[in-house]
C-alpha cells in the first residue's frame, strides 16, 4: 500500500509541475509582442495541453474548449497590447482551472491546481 501511495504522490507532483510549465507558457503568450510570437506560444501551449491530457487525462472536451477560447482571447489581447484585458483573460483562465480542479480528483486535480497556481503567479508578475 505504501508503494502505491508513493507512486500516486509522485504522479501528482509531476502533474502539478507539468501544469506549472503550462502556466509559464501562458505567461509567454501574455508577453507576446506580435502575432508570430502569439502563435508560437499558442502552439507550445496546445502541445503541452495535449501532453497533459495524454498522460493524466486532465480535461473533458468541454473544459478544453473553454480553455482554448480563453487562450484565443489572451492571444488577441496580447497582440493588441491591452493590459487590462490581458489581466482579465488570465483571471478567467485561473477561475476556469480552479473550477475544473474542483470537479476533478487525484492527478487531474493536482494538474489543475498547478495550472491555477502558475496562472495566479503570472497575474501577479
Amino acid at each position: 500500500a505504501g508503494v502505491a501511495l508513493f507512486a500516486a504522490g509522485c504522479g501528482q507532483m509531476r502533474a502539478e509541475r507539468d501544469a506549472r510549465d503550462l502556466a509559464d507558457a501562458v505567461c509567454d503568450l501574455r508577453n507576446a509582442d506580435d502575432a508570430d510570437a502569439a502563435n508560437e506560444a499558442l502552439d507550445d501551449i496546445n502541445a503541452q495541453l495535449d501532453d497533459l491530457s495524454r498522460r493524466f487525462g486532465v480535461a473533458t472536451a468541454e473544459d478544453r474548449a473553454d480553455v482554448d477560447e480563453n487562450l484565443a482571447d489572451l492571444a488577441e489581447h496580447a497582440v493588441q497590447g491591452n493590459e487590462v484585458l490581458l489581466q482579465q483573460d488570465l483571471a478567467v483562465l485561473q477561475r476556469s482551472a480552479e473550477n475544473i480542479r474542483d470537479d476533478a480528483s487525484g492527478v487531474q486535480q493536482a494538474a489543475w491546481s498547478g495550472f491555477a497556481d502558475g496562472t495566479r503567479e503570472c497575474i501577479e508578475d
